[in-house]
């Protein structure tokens, strides 16, 4: 099981993760892909390329993310759940999955940004409920039962069923 801050994910719980980020990168058609901790730590990657940075990648954007919630303090926004990056060659997209989870996607000019916003919503939805035990505080650790289990892989397909 992986720790990060009061984060607990099972082995089954980072394998859904993983499908669905690697579906995410692939519709969307993002280059890099990565669920990282509020405090800064990946917890996981999907990526086509590789990435020689993703440490110093991840705490920038938690960082920079964090200082978009003190901004939204100052304009008495209860919260800013996105932030995004433009570049000549590279786009940043951070979306906040939990209170403790981002969503990290680095792209290309040659990807619509519509594109990985919708996608990335969709993804948000399901990823949400499968990381978010924190509201549940008779839970140590959140565990998929087969049920769960189930219905998170019909949810994963459903997904993306109208990608072409």
């Amino acid at each position: 099981m992986a720790r990060r801050k009061g984060l607990v994910i099972s082995d089954r719980q980072m394998q859904v993760v993983d499908e669905i980020l690697e579906k995410l990168r692939e519709v969307s058609r993002s280059r890099f892909i990565a669920l990282v901790s509020t405090s800064g730590q990946p917890i996981t990657t999907s990526e086509s390329e590789h990435h020689p940075d993703t440490l110093s990648l991840a705490s920038l954007a938690a960082s920079s993310f964090a200082a978009t919630q003190q901004l939204a303090a100052v304009l008495e926004e209860r919260e800013f759940t996105l932030l995004f990056h433009e570049g000549h060659e590279s786009n940043l997209h951070v979306s906040q999955v939990t209170d403790l989870v981002l969503l990290v996607i680095t792209f290309g000019r040659e990807t619509q940004v519509g594109k990985v916003r919708l996608y990335t919503n969709r993804a948000v939805e399901v990823l949400k409920p499968l990381l978010d035990s924190a509201d549940d505080e008779q839970q140590d650790t959140l565990m998929i039962d087969d049920d769960y289990s189930l219905l998170a892989d019909e949810a994963i397909d459903d997904l993306f069923a109208d990608v072409e």
